[in-house]
């Protein structure tokens, strides 16, 4: 799967809150790390964060920005909160040789 691919299905997954496609994009023992350095391990961990962010009916984010390296993508987020703020993050996304995602890391942009 090319990285574009992976990052439009991931994107997808998450508007759709469509646990069964992202967990298609994960790797057994992937690893997702949050802007406060929360990590959950293993597509178990990772798919029970996302059903508790999909409970929670926080903003879906917008892709940005996309630029795709040898194994790996990073993406500029935006995504509107509730009371009308505006949260930037950068994701990385390391992918598998088979274009799954190995590891997800987010980070706060500032502004």
């Amino acid at each position: 799967m090319k990285a574009e691919e992976v990052v439009a299905r991931y994107f997808g997954g998450i508007k759709a809150k469509d646990i069964d496609a992202l967990s298609a994009l994960y790797m057994d023992d992937a690893t997702f790390v949050l802007p406060n350095g929360k990590s959950f391990s293993g597509r178990a961990a990772i798919l029970e964060m996302h059903r508790g962010v999909f409970a929670a009916s926080t903003p879906i984010p917008t892709p940005l920005a996309i630029v795709v390296g040898a194994s790996s993508v990073a993406v500029e987020i935006e995504a509107r909160l509730p009371d009308g703020t505006v949260r930037r993050t950068a994701n990385f996304f390391h992918l598998s040789d088979d274009g799954r995602i190995r590891r997800l890391s987010i980070y706060m942009q500032g502004g």
